[in-house]
């Protein structure tokens, strides 16, 4: 039994997820994913949750990321024996941090835009795929499609014709339709494609029957 509080200590935290990788029902893991945050820089080295690690620090050649020249700045003074700068202050970690948010953020849409111009031809022949659920919120539920990644909406109302018997519980993650618990996070299942909306870079389906 791992405490709450300790879930913020990376040794805890590890052997937890340990122990949902042990079991068949995905749910627990889902549901500790959707309290996870991104990861944020820092001058202080720190854990690296996702990664399991003590510590973490990239730098790439060819350098990619100006985080990246932070560090190879850092690394050759040191191997030169010289006094190694306080560079990497709060200020510019929280600016490094706040870039990459808006740099996913776009990562983001241009791949929705690129799934739904790709996926259109599937959603006019309604084509079937294997799906994964990733997030249940009031409206319905957020699916992944395992054979090339892309997400899709699936509202309430294509997953039973009368909406009153479709109950949603978002903070458990868990949908039941006509008294009886038909979905919950991180479910395999399969969906029809029925729309992708190009105007919104959504994709819509719908679970097949």
């Amino acid at each position: 039994m791992v405490e709450r509080e300790a879930l913020t200590e990376l040794a805890r935290y590890t052997e937890l997820k340990r122990a949902l990788e042990s079991r068949d029902d995905a749910w627990l893991d889902a549901r500790l994913r959707r309290f996870q945050g991104f990861t944020m820089m820092s001058a202080q080295p720190g854990p690296h949750f996702g990664l399991g690690l003590a510590a973490y620090a990239t730098w790439t050649s060819p350098i990619r990321k100006y985080g990246d020249m932070v560090n190879h700045r850092l690394i050759k003074r040191v191997l030169k024996g010289e006094q190694a700068p306080a560079e990497a202050t709060q200020q510019l970690t929280e600016q490094l941090t706040e870039r990459r948010r808006l740099n996913r953020m776009a990562e983001r849409d241009v791949k929705d835009w690129l799934y739904v111009r790709y996926l259109t031809p599937a959603a006019q022949n309604q084509d079937t795929f294997e799906a994964e659920i990733m997030a249940i919120n009031r409206g319905g539920m957020r699916v992944r499609l395992l054979e090339n990644g892309a997400t899709a909406f699936v509202p309430a109302p294509l997953m039973h014709s009368d909406r009153s018997k479709v109950v949603i519980d978002d903070k458990e993650g868990r949908i039941q339709i006509e008294g009886e618990e038909r979905y919950k996070l991180g479910d395999p299942l399969r969906v029809i494609l029925t729309e992708a909306r190009e105007e919104t870079r959504s994709l819509v389906a719908k679970p097949v029957a």
